[in-house]
């Protein structure tokens, strides 16, 4: 009886609360070949730390300090133009992420959005161009979506490739390799936990929110004969290259009639701040300025001991920074070089920093171009 008073209090309140915004989601905002999803970036902790509020109805956000550091156009194209459409015979469709030449597929039914997978760099800074299929697919979103749902979905992908296009530092440590393969395993879990208002630059709109919670674990494998496969995601216990878990915390904050998300927010380690929003760009310039590279930022070697050489290719003079930051989020080394156009190679020195996981982010004019991750040894 306790129990039953407890619950009918919990439930009353939140029917007390306003329920104009208490909306349900259907997939009419599911994306679909042709549709163009306009969206920008900002990164002011100021402005956007208000979203850690509890759970429940009736919220409103607010986040229209925003400034805008980048805009992006997520073009959603036919599968069948990808260059790895075979391997992704379900897909419905497909798109390239922001800042990258990768072709990520996606799978679209009634009720539901799967990530099929991707071809394109690997996830551990290797500098390989392969085909990563997530099996069973991930659930990115789901129809219909209402205030209380909660979403368990999880995946694996196993890519395998020859000893000859493994670079130096998969090579140094096992000269007798046949293979190699990046095993990736994926958990993720999802619930609508608030609903409100949400105000972004732009407008003010009825939103859900999901609360979005994803382990992901990357290893490599050597294959020796006449072993077999052993992993070597650490030697003698150390660990030479950016494996392990990470934990990725999100607030995705949903509406009934944008195919946008009104507003992406990416927490830190910590779940205590706010690192960046992706937000729904109501008002897109006519040109988004999303500066283009030619490849993806490459940094080498690593893991790395005393220099960094970053490698990045541009369309035209200008001056870059470079920036590490450290697992905590805090700045720990910027420098600034004058870019040219075509292929370049930086040096950065790195002896003096601590061992451990580093985020490398390129920017030029205040916009983030390229990122790698980087293991200081």
């Amino acid at each position: 009886m306790k129990h039953l008073v407890i619950f009918c209090l919990f439930v009353w309140g939140f029917s007390a609360q306003p329920v104009t915004a208490q909306i349900t989601i259907t997939n009419s905002v599911f994306p679909v070949v042709g549709d163009t999803l306009h969206y920008a970036f900002g990164n002011q902790p100021g402005a956007i730390n208000q979203i850690f509020t509890p759970p429940g109805g009736g919220q409103q956000w607010d986040l229209s300090g925003l400034q805008p550091t980048q805009y992006w156009n997520q073009i959603i194209n036919n599968p069948q133009t990808g260059s790895a459409s075979g391997a992704f015979p379900a897909a419905s469709i497909l798109f390239k992420p922001v800042n990258s030449g990768s072709e990520e597929y996606w799978q679209v039914t009634g009720n539901q959005v799967n990530e099929l997978g991707y071809y394109g760099l690997d996830p551990i800074g290797l500098g390989l161009n392969l085909l990563f299929v997530k099996l069973p697919g991930l659930e990115q979103s789901w129809a219909p979506i209402a205030f209380f749902d909660i979403h368990q979905s999880a995946s694996n992908v196993l890519t395998a490739f020859d000893a000859p296009i493994a670079p130096p530092v998969l090579l140094n440590l096992v000269p007798t390799a046949d293979s190699f393969r990046i095993r990736v395993t994926y958990q993720r879990i999802a619930s609508i936990d608030a609903y409100g208002t949400l105000a972004i630059p732009g407008g003010t709109f009825d939103v859900l929110r999901k609360k979005q919670t994803e382990y992901k674990s990357i290893a490599v494998d050597v294959k020796v004969a006449p072993l077999g496969w052993i992993d070597i995601s650490t030697i003698g216990g150390q660990q030479l290259l950016p494996l392990g878990t990470d934990t990725i915390t999100t607030f995705h904050f949903l509406n009934d009639v944008s195919k946008e998300a009104i507003a992406i927010c990416t927490l830190n380690t910590g779940q205590n701040t706010v690192t960046g929003v992706q937000y729904k760009a109501v008002n897109a310039p006519v040109a988004t300025f999303t500066p283009a590279l030619d490849r993806e930022l490459f940094a080498y070697p690593n893991p790395v001991g005393h220099t960094l050489y970053v490698h990045f290719a541009g369309d035209a003079a200008a001056a870059v920074q470079l920036r590490l930051v450290n697992a905590q989020g805090r700045l720990v080394l910027e420098q600034t070089v004058e870019a040219r156009p075509g292929e370049n190679d930086i040096s950065v020195p790195v002896a003096d920093l601590a061992p451990g996981v580093y985020a490398l982010i390129l920017q030029r004019n205040g916009v983030v171009v390229g990122r790698a991750r980087v293991v200081k040894m």
